[in-house]
């Protein structure tokens, strides 16, 4: 693996917490990580149900993402949100990160899984290019129009359109596109 997956704790807060001053983290992600983290424990069981991993790149924290096991479909990971480093953007450490998680998706989460969801806000280009670069495709929208379903490996779409259609048709929109 190219980097290295550690699990959030305080020792990373300041640094990561600096990152919420970056307009593009408080409009894409968040506003602040370490609540968004704590909310998550409180409904989820840690490294079980809900993973939060610090990605390092030597001793170089580059990014933060918060990831969750589906409860119904243990077999799919949903990433959100995926934070890169204000500072180490533009560097495709992005593309890597998710390619990486999805490869060695049971050495860093302990969990097998070959199907993985993302939401991203339509207006967040650099997001849906990064994970396109992986091979995510769009699934569907919020019919509010402010968040769209990402699916991967392309395979999964149809199934993962049923599930959403079913258990949420009063907000998912299927893409048309495709």
């Amino acid at each position: 693996m190219l980097f290295k997956w550690v699990d959030y704790c305080e020792k990373y807060d300041d640094e990561i917490e600096s990152w919420t001053s970056d307009d593009d983290t408080r409009r894409f992600a968040t506003d602040n990580i370490k609540e968004d983290h704590e909310y998550w424990l409180s409904e989820y069981k840690y490294n079980e149900e809900y993973f939060c991993k610090i990605v390092l790149d030597e001793n170089i924290i580059v990014a933060i993402l918060l990831i969750m096991k589906n409860d119904e479909y243990p077999y799919e990971f949903h990433i959100n949100p995926l934070v890169v480093n204000p500072k180490h953007r533009n560097k495709g450490y992005g593309t890597k990160i998710i390619f990486e998680l999805i490869n060695n998706i049971s050495e860093i989460t302990g969990f097998e899984s070959n199907v993985f969801t993302a939401d991203i806000f339509p207006n967040n280009k650099v997001s849906i290019k990064t994970f396109e670069k992986v091979g995510f495709i769009l699934a569907g929208v919020h019919v509010s129009g402010d968040c769209a379903y990402w699916i991967y490996p392309a395979s999964e779409l149809e199934n993962y359109r049923k599930r959403c259609v079913s258990h949420s048709s009063n907000y998912f929109i299927a893409s048309s596109t495709l």
